[in-house]
């Protein structure tokens, strides 16, 4: 199972049934002929999504064997039963790109924060985040790898793309990144702690939230005791929609 190459139409429609059924459409590409039982994989949600978009993986087995190279039309049909209440859309995500249909009468999703700037005046800690973000909706939606900038005691340090580590848990989104690797002297992460915001309309909003050092005893003593300490830090934030160039 694997992601196809590119998603280029998505239509959504509600069927006349009691509860209330999703229809999704979705048309794509691949890179070869050969592939089989194309299906629509849905994100796990631990919290409702803000601006009410779902999110699904539009997935396919490539071939077994050798296939002819040439890019080939795939679709789906997806009949989504018993989904939550509040779903303004969905957004179907591909290898490279990701494309987005509303429900009629949903309107523009409401903005969501696309930048969060966070500091901690005691202990000169600035960190600016940019999660994986999208281009406005519209013919092609491509999927911006998100960055982590971490100014500090360490130093100034950017991350990104896979040198992020990000998982949606009861605290909010926990953004984490390895400052340190763990060798001989021990390691240093950083883990921040990211609830979800609603701008209420409004192009930024003030929050507070929490940053946790994470430092492992290194390799070459290993005494009882716990193998992790942590180092709490008091972040003051700002979550930010700013216009997409």
């Amino acid at each position: 199972m694997e992601k196809i190459l590119e998603v280029t139409e998505v239509k959504l429609a509600v069927l006349e049934s009691f509860p209330p059924k999703l229809r999704i459409d979705t048309l794509g590409k691949v890179p070869t002929g050969g592939w089989s039982n194309p299906r629509l994989k849905p994100h796990i949600h631990i919290q409702a999504p803000p601006d009410g978009i779902y999110g699904f993986d539009f997935v396919a087995d490539p071939p077994a064997g050798p296939a002819v190279e040439i890019i080939s039309p795939i679709e789906v049909t997806d009949i989504w039963e018993n989904s939550p209440g509040g779903v303004k859309g969905v957004r179907i995500h591909a290898a490279q790109n990701s494309k987005t249909a509303l429900l009629a009468g949903a309107g523009q999703p409401e903005r969501q924060p696309n930048r969060f700037t966070l500091t901690d005046s005691s202990k000169g800690t600035r960190i600016v985040f940019f999660p994986r973000t999208l281009t406005p909706l519209g013919t092609s939606e491509s999927a911006a790898e998100a960055q982590l900038e971490y100014h500090g005691l360490e130093g100034q340090l950017v991350f990104r793309g896979d040198e992020i580590a990000q998982e949606q848990t009861a605290l909010g989104l926990v953004v984490s990144v390895v400052l340190k690797p763990n060798a001989d002297a021990g390691g240093l992460d950083f883990a921040l702690i990211l609830p979800p915001v609603n701008l209420g309309g409004e192009a930024h909003q003030d929050f507070d939230t929490l940053g946790i050092r994470i430092r492992s005893r290194g390799r070459l003593i290993n005494p009882a005791g716990a193998e992790l300490t942590y180092d709490v830090v008091h972040l003051k934030g700002v979550a930010e929609d700013i216009p997409v160039l």
